[in-house]
């Protein structure tokens, strides 16, 4: 018999038009996780997981209860839903399963594998009753899973190139216009130093729309620090 864990990883990477709406179907059917919840959300092509990492053990530091989603995945699956640096317990992934799967035999559409993994974790965290959550988008931006979210404190986005050119764009402008919708009203973006400067104007004109502040550091100013403190 199919675990509720095998019915998740054997559900299809991509399915039909791209948009929002399976996934959104879906958090309803969960009773709407992503609505209780607070978001880091991280696009890009370059850096994104480190960056998710990274912030996520800063948020930790600082005493907040962080939920970390991240794909793909090193040695082990549930890497992909950490609470503090901890993995998700295996119990509580089959139960989370189960119920995501619940959820999704009640619509008309299943969901793909991406969207039903976001799902999972964002009911996690609101069940944890996680203080923040830093969500990774899969691809793109626009059509991401991840953003069904709308708490969105800080949008970041890593450097921009030419990547999935099929479904996003031929070009750095159209790929970080798709990447940059991520940035929700009042928000603040914060962009890597050294984009392409067509990039950074699709990023800028998302912030005027959204009427968010943007962080665009120079490279010059960034200094590491080696050794702790």
């Amino acid at each position: 018999m199919q675990t509720a864990l095998e019915w998740l990883q054997s559900l299809p990477r991509l399915s039909g038009e791209p948009g929002l709406d399976r996934m959104k179907a879906l958090l309803a059917a969960l009773g709407d996780p992503q609505k209780r919840g607070r978001y880091v959300h991280i696009a890009g092509t370059n850096g994104k997981g480190s960056v998710a990492a990274f912030t996520a053990n800063i948020l930790q530091k600082a005493g907040f209860k962080t939920g970390l989603t991240i794909s793909p995945y090193v040695r082990d699956f549930r890497e992909r839903f950490q609470i503090d640096g901890q993995m998700i317990p295996p119990d509580a992934l089959e139960r989370l399963a189960a119920k995501v799967r619940a959820a999704a035999e009640t619509l008309t559409e299943l969901p793909v594998q991406f969207e039903a993994v976001t799902a999972l974790a964002l009911a996690w965290f609101d069940e944890e009753q996680c203080d923040i959550a830093v969500l990774e988008t899969g691809l793109g931006g626009r059509f991401d899973a991840t953003n069904a979210v709308e708490n969105t404190l800080v949008a970041a986005i890593t450097r921009i190139d030419l990547d999935h050119t099929e479904l996003l764009g031929g070009t750095v402008e159209e790929i970080a216009a798709e990447k940059a919708v991520i940035i929700k009203p009042g928000c603040i973006a914060v962009t890597y130093p050294v984009q392409e400067k067509g990039a950074l104007q699709a990023i800028a004109a998302a912030c005027i729309r959204e009427k968010a502040d943007l962080a665009a550091p120079e490279a010059e100013d960034i200094h590491l620090r080696r050794g702790g403190l």
